[in-house]
């Protein structure tokens, strides 16, 4: 974080005129920063007429340069697939693709359709819908358009996973994923079951040029004096084992006492131990959390069009937050939660023989939440991290102990 992805991207953006670039992003403002800052007509596909998917089609086919979002690459069909290839695509994604995510269902609904001949399970996994049903009209459409792509796959019989069809991969000339921490994500532990093949580098950058590089660890330590962790009674006042402030231990009635106790430690930290003015916070918690923990002078979250309004955000933001600077003037934090891969998506890798590192794909959550913050602009900041397991990973990580060395090098 902060050596100059965004920047390296628009340098090569305007020193490759021409080579058709698609640029795709978490957020919008990032697909304005490269609308306003490139040397090139990028085009951002739009609603006319129809969907966004149908503009960008046309869009593809007409050979721009396109920036848009992660949201809309995730909808690509066979349309897009043929003009990318027509078109010989460079593709930037800044930020790794969530490329498998468990899909919400109803406990009953994956039993229901196997039982009504609607669904059988592959040998792989893969939910297929059954030709003979294909003409059928139910509430289970949105299941049938993603099984007949071949995007849907079965674990446990019960638990269902939107997979990202990996051939989309094979369709452009070039590939740059700009990301940290690349060997803790699950786009690595795809790209190893597809065999699909990556080379890791690194950005330096020389008297305002910027290069890529034979990949290199960074050195954390230098960051030791840029983070002030805190550590008092606010940490051991919440009693929790190593798996405590995960997702499943806030939905426990019985930890109802433990969390409104670390919402008085919240208030205590910010206004107390910092005293801390509300612009300055950056907090954080799972999304189904954040109401039993907010509180007085740290409870402004600024909506996704207020965000495109502002220079300047503060309060709360998401735990899973990318390529935002919004946030850039922030230095009083706190991260209220213990980071897991969901188990579905784990015993997914698992069963394909993919072990994902839970310590390091954590710790990278965790890091670029943190980066968010005015850290990015090497200015010290504060860190209230009440989890055992996190607060951990963070330490271990400024210290650089030879086993992460191993870990993030292999």
């Amino acid at each position: 974080m902060g050596t100059g992805k965004t920047s390296w991207s628009i340098q090569y953006i305007n020193d490759n005129q021409f080579e058709n670039i698609l640029y795709i992003t978490p957020f919008l403002s990032e697909v304005e920063r490269i609308l306003d800052n490139t040397d090139r007509e990028f085009k951002q596909p739009i609603y006319k007429g129809g969907s966004k998917l149908e503009n960008l089609n046309e869009l593809l086919d007409c050979q721009y340069d396109i920036a848009s979002t992660h949201a809309l690459f995730k909808k690509f069909d066979d349309e897009s697939r043929e003009n990318i290839k027509k078109g010989h695509y460079t593709l930037i994604l800044d930020e790794v693709l969530n490329v498998i995510e468990p899909y919400n269902v109803q406990k009953d609904d994956v039993p229901l359709l196997k039982d009504s001949g609607c669904i059988t399970i592959d040998e792989d996994g893969f939910v297929i819908w059954n030709k003979e049903k294909a003409n059928y009209d139910t509430k289970y459409n949105d299941i049938k358009i993603l099984a007949e792509s071949r995007s849907l796959v079965c674990i446990n019989q019960k638990f269902l996973l939107w997979h990202y069809p990996p051939d989309i991969f094979t369709l452009f000339d070039n590939i740059y994923i700009l990301t940290y921490l690349f060997e803790a994500s699950i786009l690595k532990g795809y790209f190893d079951l597809y065999k699909i093949k990556y080379d890791k580098k690194s950005i330096c950058n020389e008297n305002g040029k910027y290069f890529i590089t034979d990949f290199c660890l960074p050195d954390t330590k230098v960051y030791s004096k840029l983070l002030n962790i805190y550590d008092g009674n606010l940490n051991t006042n919440i009693k929790q084992k190593q798996t405590g402030l995960s997702s499943t231990w806030f939905g426990k009635k019985v930890n109802i006492p433990i969390i409104q106790q670390m919402k008085k430690n919240l208030y205590n930290y910010f206004a107390n131990i910092l005293n801390a003015k509300s612009e300055t916070i950056m907090w954080t918690t799972f999304k189904d959390s954040k109401t039993n923990l907010r509180g007085k002078g740290y409870s402004k979250e600024f909506t996704a069009e207020q965000l495109k309004s502002t220079e300047r955000a503060y309060g709360f933001l998401a735990c899973n937050a990318r390529s935002t600077n919004k946030y850039g003037y922030c230095y009083n934090l706190a991260y209220c939660l213990n980071v897991y891969l969901h188990p579905s998506v784990s015993q997914f890798f698992r069963q394909k023989g993919i072990v994902i590192d839970e310590e390091l794909y954590a710790l990278s959550e965790m890091i670029q939440w943190i980066w968010r913050s005015r850290i990015r602009n090497n200015e010290k900041i504060n860190i209230y991290i009440p989890s055992i397991r996190m607060r951990t990973l963070l330490n271990s990580w400024i210290n650089m102990s030879l086993e992460y060395q191993h870990n993030m090098a292999s």
